[in-house]
């Protein structure tokens, strides 16, 4: 298993460049990620699922992820 969080620097121990350099790529992938939920919080009326059923959750979350694909397909196209 790869560790995937953000190493901390202490006082008079500050962090080295390669650490430095390994916390950019974990927050570019983290920042990524992230941006999708905030989107699907903001724009989609939060995160909440009130529905019975593994499936019928399992589709309005399908339904969801396909929302936001949409989106991104517009939004990267109109640039």
């Amino acid at each position: 298993m790869v560790n995937k969080v953000c190493e901390k620097g202490h006082r008079n121990k500050p962090l080295t460049e390669q650490q430095k350099n390994n916390n950019t790529e974990k927050s570019r992938i983290r920042s990524r990620v992230e941006h999708i939920y905030g989107f699907m919080e903001n724009s989609m009326n939060g995160m909440y699922l009130y529905s019975i059923g593994i499936e019928r959750i399992s589709t309005a979350i399908c339904l969801m992820n396909l929302t936001y694909n949409m989106f991104r397909k517009v939004q990267l196209q109109s640039n």
